[in-house]
């Protein structure tokens, strides 16, 4: 492991893309730095996991074209190879099966005004558009979506029922795993920003990037934070306790508190009671993903993925685009909770299947193998007037010194943004 030559000294909490992005622009600064993660690996919702020796990710794996931050970091731990992850978007309606591969915008439009009214096809072409001539919208508290009076109705609301059910949900559902009278319009361009990228994966998964940044940084795995030791409004340091094992403190000057919002409600309610109590109003919801390998190809090529418009199973799709005999299906929406147990699991599995090869055509295929893994708050669904909770969270956070927060309520729940949500927060605690 390299150690910086000078600088102070800092505790990031919580292993996943925000924590490791704040450890890194810390460790980059010259400041020493510890990430504490109370697993037994790094990465958080990335969910590594091995699928007949394969590794693979049941989590966030998809890395966007517009991801710069988290790009340069991959980069910065050396040449990775990525393969292109533009597979076939179609999706369930009505029971029909629907295929959009790069329609072009007069395809895109006839599809909106398909799905619901004129006047919902223009509200979307509009708020697409924002998006679209402007990077900031991508992320959480721009200032159009995010501005007071956006934001304090369900997304749904601001659509029809059907264009909801056909055109927004497929989108809630994957980000947030919520459903369009769910989450708000503060986080809807988020959804806009994912939906208009393209997408790749790294041949050999996250690991090995991750295997080199626990090289660079100090990490220390199955640790648990007790304790934010704070001493006139400044942090002073953190109780921790490692392999279960007694509790000890630490010095810092500083902590990154970089995990989900109810996590850190919960970690900082001592301390901080109001920023506890905001933090604890933001919504997650749980999502289960199942990872089956067939004994030959269960897709084709000319649909490699589908979008169920109801039942628990939200997707199913190819897990690389040459991986047409691995199966991924999610399970998320109102019709996924709560976590199921195994054997509710499996019906759901068995129902995603038929569904499936009843639309694709061929006979059954035999499984090979399966992987599954349940998060009972797997995705942010945040929560009506983004911009004001912000407002709380930055003055509540600043009455502290040397407190900093990062995670995927404040940016966004993708890669890109929980990752931009840690350098953020390391800027901000050594400005």
């Amino acid at each position: 492991m390299s150690t910086p030559s000078s600088g102070a000294r800092f505790a990031v909490i919580g292993g996943g893309l925000s924590g490791i992005g704040a450890a890194f622009a810390l460790h980059r600064a010259g400041h020493t730095v510890e990430l504490f993660e109370q697993d037994s690996v790094l990465g958080g919702r990335c969910g590594f996991d091995t699928l007949g020796g394969r590794p693979i990710m049941m989590g966030g794996k998809n890395i966007g074209r517009h991801y710069e931050q988290l790009r340069e970091f991959i980069a910065a731990s050396g040449h990775r190879a990525f393969e292109e992850f533009g597979i076939n978007s179609s999706q369930l309606i009505n029971d029909e099966l629907v295929t959009l591969d790069n329609p072009g915008i007069a395809g895109f439009v006839r599809h909106l005004l398909r799905m619901g009214s004129p006047v919902d096809a223009a509200r979307m072409l509009y708020y697409g558009a924002r998006v679209r001539f402007d990077e900031r919208h991508r992320f959480l508290g721009s200032d159009y979506f995010g501005a007071a009076g956006n934001d304090d109705v369900a997304l749904g609301a601001h659509f029809g029922a059907d264009f909801g059910r056909n055109v927004l949900r497929p989108l809630t559902v994957r980000l947030n795993a919520a459903e369009p009278d769910e989450v708000y319009l503060g986080a809807f361009g988020v959804s806009l920003g994912m939906v208009q990228d393209r997408y790749d994966q790294l041949v050999d998964g996250m690991q090995p990037v991750l295997d080199w940044f626990a090289g660079q940084v100090a990490v220390r795995l199955n640790t648990r934070v007790d304790r934010l030791v704070v001493r006139d409004s400044r942090v002073a340091g953190l109780d921790a306790s490692e392999n279960g094992g007694p509790t000890t403190f630490s010095e810092y000057d500083g902590v990154v508190v970089a995990i989900p919002a109810y996590a850190a409600a919960a970690l900082l309610e001592p301390v901080i009671p109001a920023l506890s109590k905001a933090l604890s109003e933001v919504a997650y919801y749980p999502s289960t993903v199942a990872v089956v390998q067939y004994e030959k190809p269960f897709f084709g090529s000319t649909v490699r993925s589908i979008a169920f418009d109801s039942g628990p199973c939200s997707a199913a799709g190819v897990y690389g685009v040459n991986d047409l005999d691995i199966v991924r299906y999610t399970f998320s929406g109102r019709e996924a909770r709560p976590v199921p147990d195994a054997q509710q699991l499996a019906r759901w599995i068995d129902e995603a299947e038929t569904k499936v090869r009843n639309h694709l055509g061929g006979p059954p295929v035999a499984r090979v193998r399966t992987e599954t893994r349940s998060w009972a708050a797997a995705h942010c669904a945040y929560l009506p007037d983004h911009a004001g909770f912000r407002t709380v969270v930055r003055e509540q956070t600043e009455s502290v010194a040397g407190l900093a927060l990062a995670g995927d309520y404040l940016l966004g729940a993708q890669l890109e943004a929980c990752y931009r949500s840690g350098v953020a927060a390391a800027r901000a605690l050594v400005a």
